[in-house]
């Protein structure tokens, strides 16, 4: 996952917790390659797997949110584009579905991590 801010932004506190815990882990897997931490190493190597897992599951929700938010742009131009022509309630419903359950599929993606 690709952890580095926007240039001329103001960093998030979010990305500088993650900076901070990469570092860390980093800083911890060094001393973990030393003889006298070796007990360390299994613990080190689940939390390296752990936090893995949390930045793909951030990543894919992201993209999801993503493809959802350009779906949603191209049905707002569509409809500003056809704002002569009247559009059944179960028409609207039938664009917007799929933008639903992308949503949503992200919200709870993204929530099992809390």
């Amino acid at each position: 996952m690709n952890t580095q801010p926007l240039q001329n932004q103001p960093v998030p506190a979010a990305y500088l917790a993650l900076a901070t815990f990469e570092d860390q882990l980093r800083y911890l897997q060094t001393l973990a390659s030393l003889p006298e931490h070796a007990a360390l190493r299994d613990s080190i190597s689940q939390l390296t797997c752990l936090s893995q897992t949390i930045q793909h599951t951030i990543a894919d929700g992201i993209c999801t949110l993503d493809r959802a938010a350009d779906c949603m742009q191209c049905l707002l131009d569509l409809l500003h584009h056809a704002e002569d022509m009247p559009l059944a309630a179960n028409q609207l419903a039938g664009l917007l579905t799929p933008l639903h359950q992308q949503i949503s599929l992200a919200r709870t993606d993204i929530g099992q991590l809390l």
